[in-house]
């Protein structure tokens, strides 16, 4: 199964606004669906309303980039990606661009994607309280965990997780349950959990185990290849 065609018929609807949640992926998710919906006749908006590299640094693959209001004036004719973000006070980031213009440019696109939370590259993230940023509008929530992280010690792969303890079954549970964990900011009836880098993880009986609520899309993928190795819930 295509994990980007999945996505884009669970999550991409018109003037859809997906936000991308988590650790593990985010990021490549971002590219990938965005060149899928692109490659599929769609104008597509990508942004954040956290922080990304800077295109200087990361290709995202985008038509255009907009790092000010010019992107208000701006009318995509045709498939394209564009992002949008400002200037961050360090050079090597971008950064949220007001709310409102996101609002806005909703309607002026087929699909935005944004990436609506920081984990440093780690494979997992337990939010505080100012993370993270979805906006009220969003009609999809996409939750990202890296499978690298079972086994190892949440102290070293779990963002603002300190315990000395192994990342295992109930370790996950509590991590799909604990309402500041994967599901934080998700909207109940259109979310879905990815377990990214199932190409090379060997437990899928582990993730069958595990009780996901009812209404949540999960599967186990590698978004680097773009193939759904299990559904395992919705």
């Amino acid at each position: 199964m295509d994990l980007y065609g999945t996505l884009a018929r669970k999550a991409a609807g018109d003037n859809s606004f997906i936000s991308l949640i988590g650790g593990g992926g985010k990021t490549t998710l971002l590219i990938n669906l965005a060149s899928h919906l692109r490659s599929a006749g769609k104008k597509v908006l990508i942004t954040t309303t956290t922080k990304l590299m800077s295109p200087r640094f990361h290709d995202y693959k985008a038509d255009r980039f907009f790092c000010n209001d010019d992107v208000l004036s701006f009318f995509p004719d045709g498939p394209m990606t564009v992002l949008y973000a400002l200037e961050a006070e360090d050079r090597n980031k971008i950064c949220c661009p007001p709310l409102e213009n996101l609002r806005l440019l909703k309607d002026r696109y087929d699909v935005v994607i944004n990436e609506a939370d920081g984990s440093k590259r780690l494979p997992l993230k337990i939010h505080t309280q100012r993370d993270p940023v979805v906006p009220d509008f969003t009609t999809y929530t996409i939750s990202v965990m890296g499978l690298w992280a079972i086994g190892k010690k949440a102290c070293d792969i779990a963002f603002v997780d300190s315990r000395d303890i192994v990342v295992d079954s109930s370790y996950l549970q509590w991590y799909i349950d604990d309402p500041q964990c994967l599901l934080k900011g998700s909207k109940p009836g259109a979310r879905a959990i990815i377990f990214n880098g199932a190409e090379s993880f060997d437990d899928m009986d582990l993730l069958r185990s595990l009780k996901y609520p009812s209404d949540v899309f999960v599967c186990a993928a590698s978004e680097e290849s773009g193939k759904v190795y299990e559904t395992i819930n919705g």
